[in-house]
């Protein structure tokens, strides 16, 4: 009788925690589509447009750890408010910007900003929901949240092209600080206790960081988040656009089909691995070992493929794709029960690091490989193939380590009587 308020409560809560997560990805793929534009305004070529991307993702694995442990430190509902100021300041900087050094800064400001939201949002649900719904939850919400891309799509793009540079940017600043409205007015640390418990002792952030980094469930974490994304995030944030359109001749129509498909096979299946997360604990790492293997083997049968090939073949490839990103969030889970609840905060952070360090690897080595194959900038389907490929060495690293902090060790065995 006493659990549907609770429930009704957290339930209000966790959709607020979306919406603000919904901005900040708004927020982070807005850049994307505006490359055109961004190239006119700061007379700049493709190659210090890459730059803006790199600046972002880099700074967002960096903010990681420091953004966990002030996480564990004052709370998600102070965190996701000081990250959502600063990712609108980013937006209204970039929205006064002409210049590049001003415009990297504000970019700067959305990576540190962005840091903070998604960690906030995992640690609001493993506080106020059970504990065999946080994955599914979690699931829901970093699926719900990537449709944040779509406004950066749509009425971003829309707004970009009809109002112009600066009120399109300065529409994301209002998002965002709509979004720190709501969280200020309805979000809460966790649900209320005792009238007269004591309050929590201060937590030191040296002890946050060895119950984290000492953790080999938090490590298992890292890597499997690693192993799963890279490959993605090199596609989707760079090289995915340019390989089947000057590889394969994709038009750009086949193109947004595909990105498309890839986004609602994310979403449908999403749901599906947080209830296997949820229901079968035990097996969350061979969920990880499962995608690691389906990206793998479709990346190699795609590469090896001879000859372009049409949407409908590369078809594989995406919904390959579409698994790693659902299944990254396992890696969340893992860590959430491998570290005490002081630093569930942290660990989420460092396993972000794990697919997003990972991830700007795998970007920049396949930029390095394309320049050294094609100097002129003319890269051939073979170039991309030999290029793609090097994402196996990260994925290959990536598993290892999952390998070496998943395999039971001598003194994890149950004592003989």
């Amino acid at each position: 009788m006493h659990d549907a308020p609770r429930l009704t409560r957290a339930h209000l809560i966790w959709a607020v925690g979306v919406f603000a997560y919904l901005c900040a990805v708004s927020g982070r793929a807005s850049f994307g589509v505006a490359s055109v534009e961004a190239s006119a305004r700061f007379g700049v070529d493709g190659a210090v447009l890459s730059l803006f991307g790199v600046v972002q993702l880099g700074t967002y694995a960096a903010a990681q750890i420091p953004a966990g442990v002030l996480l564990d430190r004052i709370g998600p509902r102070r965190m996701m408010v000081l990250g959502a100021v600063t990712m609108a300041a980013g937006q209204v900087l970039l929205a006064l910007a002409t210049d590049v050094p001003t415009a990297l800064i504000a970019r700067l400001l959305t990576g540190v900003g962005d840091a903070a939201t998604l960690i906030s949002m995992v640690r609001l649900i493993a506080t106020w929901f059970p504990t065999g719904q946080v994955p599914l939850f979690t699931q829901l919400a970093t699926m719900i949240g990537q449709f944040g891309q779509a406004v950066a799509a749509v009425p971003f793009l829309a707004l970009l092209v009809s109002a112009g540079w600066t009120a399109a940017w300065s529409s994301l600043a209002f998002l965002l600080l709509l979004s720190v409205l709501l969280v200020i007015a309805v979000v809460r640390d966790e649900p209320p206790g005792e009238p007269d418990a004591a309050p929590p002792a201060p937590i030191r952030p040296a002890q946050l960081l060895r119950d984290v980094f000492t953790s080999r469930a938090a490590w298992s974490g890292f890597f499997l988040h690693a192993l799963t994304l890279a490959s993605v995030n090199a596609f989707l944030f760079l090289w995915g656009v340019p390989y089947l359109t000057n590889g394969h001749g994709l038009s750009p129509a086949e193109v947004g089909a595909l990105l498309t498909v890839n986004v609602v096979i994310m979403v449908a299946i999403g749901p599906l691995i947080g209830v296997l997360t949820g229901r079968f604990p035990r097996h969350r790492a061979r969920l990880g070992w499962i995608a690691g293997a389906i990206l793998s083997i479709v990346w190699v049968g795609t590469l090896l493929a001879p000859g372009p090939l049409t949407a409908w073949q590369l078809m594989p490839l995406i919904i390959a794709l579409a698994v790693g990103s659902a299944t990254c969030s396992v890696g969340f889970d893992l860590a959430r029960t491998g570290v005490p609840r002081r630093a569930i905060g942290t660990a989420t952070g460092m396993v972000n690091i794990g697919g997003y360090s990972f991830s700007l690897l795998s970007v920049l080595l396949v930029g390095v490989l394309l320049d050294l194959l094609a100097p002129d900038g003319a890269a051939s389907l073979d170039d991309y193939r030999l290029a793609l490929s090097s994402m196996g060495v990260l994925m290959g690293a990536a598993a290892l380590g999952l390998l070496l902090t998943t395999r039971r060790r001598a003194d994890d065995q149950p004592a003989r009587s």
